[in-house]
């Protein structure tokens, strides 16, 4: 007190909170930054992971059951309009009502059907001159692009297409599933 006494200087608290301000405030920053990364790389991971639309293409297909080689037999498939195709991403599937027989092709494009490329039936031709057009490898740049025409000959010895038979017809975009075609076609 004032009796003279000099004043004897106090230490501070060991329990002061002066220096817990910029602690808080480093932890504060880093959890900030933290969770910022946190949001940014989940934004870029699920960007990524979105599926890719599928093409838009309008396609025709025609079945015809002209006798003789190599021009009788053939399913022809016309890409109409729309988008540019990649034929290694598509499959054709075609199921005869008359005969019940159904075949998936894929692995395109390519010079000859072989059983790598089918999954079904054995309905059509194995020659050179079982595939032409845009799904052809020596015909081909592998794009499948508007009045571009595709075809493929169902082997006679396998199925004899009469005229007015009925198939249906279906070309699938493999990575999205899409059916880029569907349609039913009568044999003229």
């Amino acid at each position: 007190m004032t009796d003279g006494a000099p004043a004897i200087p106090t230490r501070p608290s060991p329990h002061s909170d002066r220096a817990a301000t910029p602690v808080v405030g480093v932890v504060l920053l880093v959890g900030l930054t933290v969770l910022l990364a946190s949001v940014a790389a989940a934004t870029v991971g699920f960007e990524s992971a979105r599926p890719e639309p599928a093409p838009q293409a309008r396609l025709d297909a025609e079945l015809s059951a002209t006798d003789g080689w190599p021009d009788g037999q053939r399913l022809r498939l016309v890409h109409e309009g729309g988008d540019t195709l990649a034929v290694a991403e598509l499959a054709v599937v075609v199921a005869f009502e008359r005969t019940g027989d159904r075949a998936r092709l894929s692995g395109f494009p390519t010079r000859r059907l072989t059983d790598d490329h089918r999954r079904g039936a054995d309905l059509f031709d194995r020659t050179f001159a079982g595939v032409d057009g845009a799904l052809d490898s020596t015909h081909a740049d592998g794009r499948w692009t508007a009045g571009e025409t595709a075809s493929i000959r169902v082997a006679q010895n396998e199925l004899d297409v009469r005229p007015g038979d009925r198939a249906a017809v279906r070309v699938v975009h493999r990575p999205t599933g899409a059916q880029l075609l569907r349609t039913e076609v009568r044999a003229t």
